[in-house]
């Protein structure tokens, strides 16, 4: 009966000893597991190419928090910035542009004052409504933007013809898709704004002039009974 008591009691500790030798297995592993990722060395501004002067690849452990660093090569690839990068950032997908893009010439008719590496959202008139063709462009100089590849010649067509450009700063974040929006489109949104309204397709009611005075009825005329 001793000798098997002692046999449980080794067995036991055997076990035990292999579950804590197990978990600190584990946590050796962990500590010791790294991924590569890339990491800005150099501030980078919105459409600025990614360069081996401006990022560069750094080994960090595995924390096990799963963020979508980005997987490629951002300088094989020729990506660019879509909005500033502090020095230490670590590159994640959505840091990069992602289509290619171009250097097109624009003359706004209004526009904040632009510096280089602004996100701008870019508007146009066209006939009684202004509609928007351009959202989070970057700026390289007060008259050229950043646009993807695929909208070059749109955007040399509007400037050939004299198309009346206006620039916004913005993240792009917030502002709703439209298909465009007439002044009193316009005035009905900023005023439903002023008042607490969430609609973002407010239309403007319809002046409605006073209504009409009705007129009297006319007195009926006794005839005259005929005589016997």
């Amino acid at each position: 009966m001793v000798a098997r008591n002692v046999v449980l009691y080794v067995g036991g500790v055997l076990v035990l000893v292999a579950v804590i030798g197990a978990i600190y297995l584990e946590i050796l592993v962990q500590s010791r597991s790294a991924h590569d990722v890339w990491m800005v060395t150099q501030a980078v501004a919105a459409g600025d190419r990614l360069s081996s002067e401006n990022v560069r690849q750094v080994s960090v452990p595995d924390t096990g928090d799963r963020i979508s660093y980005y997987t490629g090569n951002p300088v094989a690839d020729r990506k660019r910035a879509g909005h500033t990068l502090v020095i230490g950032h670590m590159l994640a997908d959505d840091d990069l542009l992602q289509t290619e893009m171009v250097l097109v010439p624009v003359t706004f008719k209004s526009a904040p004052p632009l510096n280089h590496g602004d996100v701008i959202d870019v508007y146009t008139q066209f006939g009684t409504k202004t509609i928007q063709v351009g959202r989070s462009l970057p700026v390289e100089s007060s008259t050229t933007i950043w646009v993807p590849a695929i909208d070059e010649p749109n955007w040399i067509t509007l400037q050939a013809n004299g198309a009346q450009l206006f620039a916004a700063t913005s993240s792009g974040i917030g502002v709703p898709a439209s298909s465009g929006l007439g002044i009193q489109d316009a005035v009905g949104a900023l005023s439903s704004s002023i008042s607490g309204s969430s609609s973002l397709t407010p239309s403007v009611p319809i002046p409605v002039g006073p209504s009409p005075t009705p007129s009297p009825n006319p007195t009926a005329t006794p005839k005259p009974s005929p005589s016997r």
